[in-house]
Formats: C-alpha cells, sequence, structure tokens
C-alpha cells in the first residue's frame, strides 16, 4: 500500500509541478484533483472521493471564472471531509486538549480575520453569504481533522486554510503578484496531506 501511496502522490507532484509551468494552459489545473480523485476511488475510500470530486469541481469552476458554483463546491467538500473525520473516521488517539485549544484558537484568529478583512470588500451579497457560510465550513473541516492525531491531517487541513484566505485577500482586497503560486501551492500541499492522511488512518484502523 506505501508504494501505491507514494506512486500516486508522484504522479501528483507532477501534474501539479506543470500547473507552475509557463505553458498556457489555463486548464492544467484540474488535474491534480483528478487524478486524487481517480486514486481514492481505486483505494475505495468513497468519502475521500467525494470530498476531493466535489474539490475537483471548484478547480473546474475556478478555472472557468464561475465564482458562485466553485464556492458552493469547495462547500460540498468541505462537509464530506467533516462527514469524514467526524463520523466515518472514529478518533483513536486525539491531540493533547492544549494542543486543540491552540489550534480552535488560531481557527476562530483565522476566521476574525478574514470577516474583518475580506468580508466587507465584497459587494455582492449573494457572494458574500455564500462566503460567510463557506468560512464556517472550512473552519469546521479544520477542527475536525484536529480530533485525529494525525501531523498529516492537521498540516493539510492548515494549508487548505491558509490558500483560501489569500484567495479571498487576491479576489475581493488587493490583486496579488504571482497570485497563482501563493494560492495553489499551499492548497494541493493540502489536499495531498488530507490524502495522505485518511489513507493512513484507514490503514491503521483495518490492522
Amino acid at each position: 500500500m506505501l508504494r501505491q501511496i507514494a506512486l500516486a502522490i508522484l504522479v501528483y507532484i507532477i501534474l501539479s509541478v506543470l500547473d507552475f509551468m509557463p505553458l498556457h494552459y489555463p486548464s492544467l489545473m484540474i488535474f491534480p484533483l483528478a487524478w486524487l480523485t481517480m486514486c481514492a476511488l481505486y483505494k475505495r475510500q468513497w468519502a475521500l472521493s467525494a470530498a476531493l470530486f466535489f474539490s475537483f469541481m471548484g478547480d473546474v469552476m475556478g478555472w472557468k471564472n464561475e465564482l458562485i458554483p466553485q464556492i458552493g463546491s469547495f462547500a460540498l467538500a468541505q462537509m464530506v471531509y467533516i462527514i469524514l473525520f467526524t463520523l466515518l473516521m472514529p478518533p483513536r488517539v486525539a491531540w493533547p486538549k492544549s494542543v486543540r485549544m491552540l489550534f480552535l484558537v488560531f481557527v476562530l484568529m483565522v476566521y476574525g480575520i478574514a470577516m474583518y478583512w475580506i468580508f466587507p470588500k465584497v459587494e455582492d451579497k449573494i457572494i458574500a453569504s455564500g462566503i460567510a457560510v463557506y468560512a464556517v465550513l472550512l473552519l469546521g473541516m479544520c477542527y475536525s481533522a484536529l480530533r485525529h492525531r494525525n501531523i498529516c491531517l492537521m498540516l493539510g487541513a492548515t494549508l487548505f486554510v491558509v490558500s483560501d484566505f489569500i484567495l479571498g485577500t487576491h479576489l475581493f482586497v488587493q490583486r496579488m503578484p504571482h497570485a497563482h503560486l501563493l494560492i495553489m501551492i499551499p492548497y494541493y500541499l493540502g489536499q495531498g496531506l488530507l490524502f495522505i492522511g485518511v489513507l493512513n488512518m484507514n490503514k491503521i484502523e483495518a490492522k
């Protein structure tokens, strides 16, 4: 199984790197998550597959510059991740309470900063409402991942939050140079780590 995961991640890294190459094919951004989705399906990780698929659809909508469907797709992905981390993967060993509380403070700080920094800049009320709901789901996913003492899940969820925070800043506050790199590097790393973390946890459960 370790060899299969390593091969899946190697191909994922190659596809992710291609997205940053000066090839002038914006559609390259949809292939990394499409690959991870297929890998999760191959491993019969149905909930993980669903979360990755909705993330893939979010990437497709982002490529097409369809913001509302993009938010909706990623909101569905976060909902599936929350169900996966809370109901389908009961925690066997949790992080110490001090670590969880520190991380909760971090999550709430990020949410507060986002609401202060980004939310007032969103002029469209429908988009603003969608972002507010999505932010709650994203941080819920982040905290639910912390219920498992798994560094991949913890880092993956954190990087997901960082990526979305940069994306929100770029879209609504100030256009950033090299935004694609700043947004997609933590995003690809985060999704890859969540993929590894879930497979690793399920491997432990199977023993």
